[in-house]
Parts: structure tokens; C-alpha cells; sequence
């Protein structure tokens, strides 16, 4: 199983058919996915966006640089291109999506309580895993939800998405994690942060939380 942000992985799957017109020069250049505007007819003269596997134009470029001191990067459904429809963009069915926004909110109109307290949860909920950073790896305890254990088969599917999230180049550590909770959904909490995912059983929700000397991921696993 591999992760990808969307839509990061859809962005870039296009700028490989972009990136083919040119031989180095392109007689008819291309977009800039960022903005829209045509890309220089010479590949190399377009810069490398910061943030993707993609050329984008030179104000694209100068932007980019700009909002990276700020730490405030365009969010890739902000792009040009992604507001077109890149439902026809196809990537390796294999990859699971990490999104920005919920799709799968009736889960929580069927919710019960925790135990000893006055939280509910869906009841569709199997297990959520928390997870801190101490400076060198990552730790992970796990809360079952359910009273009996999940088939192998889910399991298998929860652990190796798990796996996959924490291989990340993102989640290295700490400051990497950061920069990546600025493509992720903001919360009325400036150190929060929210990503969601569907694999073919099982509906994710990851929490991000950047505080130091704090427990940094929730990842609660919801079946379907």
C-alpha cells in the first residue's frame, strides 16, 4: 500500500503528459498547473515547484518563494488545474488518497459513548491508534472500540496502512510533519490538523497534532 496526497499524486500524474511536449523546447507550451498562464517554451527555464514534482511558471516560482516564508503554501486544490476535473487523471490503483475533506460524515450520525465518559464515537469504529514523536522514532499504542477482535483481514489492511502513513518522507519527524500539516485541513486549533482517507474496507481519519511533548497522531480506523 502507498499514501499520496491528493491532489498532489493526480497533479503530478498530469504534468508527465505536460512535461512529454517538451523536447526540450515545446512548439506549443503547456499550462502552468499552478495558475493557469503558459509555461516558457523551454523546459528548464520553468522552476521546479517546491511542494510537487512539477515545472510551474516563473510568478508561480517567485510566489511559491514567498509564501515559504510564511510557512503558507498554495493548497494543491487551490491550483488551477485541480480545480478542473482530474477525475480522468488516472494514478496506480494501488495508492490511497489522503484528502482534505471528510466524505464519509454518516458514520457519525450512529454513534455510542465511551466508557466512563460522555464522548461518543461511531459505532462503526474498530480501533484508533495514537502515536508520538520522541525526537528519534515513533511510538504507537492501540485502543480497541469493539468487543471482538477484527477479522485478519482488516487488520492486515489497518497495519499496512498505518505502515504506509508512517513511511512517509512527511512524517520523518516532527518539522517535517509541520510542513505537511499545511496542506492538511485547519481546525479552530492553530497546532491541529485533520487528513482523511477511504481504503476498501475501511474509512481513516488522521489527527496531526504539532505540539511538542504531546501525543502527535490519532489515526482512527472506521469499517464500512
Amino acid at each position: 500500500m502507498k499514501i499520496k496526497v491528493y491532489p498532489r499524486a493526480q497533479l503530478e500524474a498530469l504534468w508527465q503528459d505536460d512535461k512529454a511536449k517538451f523536447a526540450p523546447d515545446a512548439d506549443f507550451p503547456p499550462k502552468c498547473l499552478r495558475c493557469g498562464n503558459p509555461l516558457h517554451p523551454r523546459l528548464i527555464r520553468n522552476p521546479l515547484s517546491r511542494y510537487a514534482d512539477i515545472h510551474i511558471c516563473n510568478s508561480c516560482g517567485y510566489d511559491e518563494a514567498g509564501r515559504s516564508i510564511s510557512s503558507k503554501p498554495l493548497p494543491f486544490s487551490q491550483w488551477h488545474a485541480a480545480k478542473e476535473n482530474l477525475d480522468n487523471v488516472i494514478v496506480d490503483a494501488q495508492n490511497v488518497s489522503l484528502k482534505t475533506e471528510c466524505t464519509f460524515p454518516h458514520i457519525y450520525k450512529q454513534t455510542k459513548p465511551i466508557p466512563l465518559s460522555s464522548t461518543q464515537y461511531p459505532v462503526s469504529e474498530i480501533v484508533y491508534s495514537r502515536s508520538d514523536y520522541d525526537g528519534n522514532r515513533w511510538w504507537t499504542t492501540w485502543f480497541d472500540c469493539q468487543e471482538k477482535k477484527p477479522e485478519w483481514e482488516l487488520t492486515q489492511e489497518i497495519d499496512g496502512f498505518c505502515n504506509a502513513f508512517f513511511d512517509l518522507p512527511e512524517m520523518s519527524n516532527l518539522n517535517t510533519m509541520r510542513k505537511f500539516c499545511a496542506f492538511a485541513e485547519p481546525t479552530s486549533c492553530p497546532t491541529e490538523f485533520n487528513f482523511y482517507a477511504e481504503t476498501s474496507r475501511l474509512y481513516i481519519w488522521i489527527r496531526l497534532i504539532t505540539r511538542n511533548k504531546d501525543y502527535n497522531a490519532y489515526i482512527h480506523y472506521y469499517q464500512k
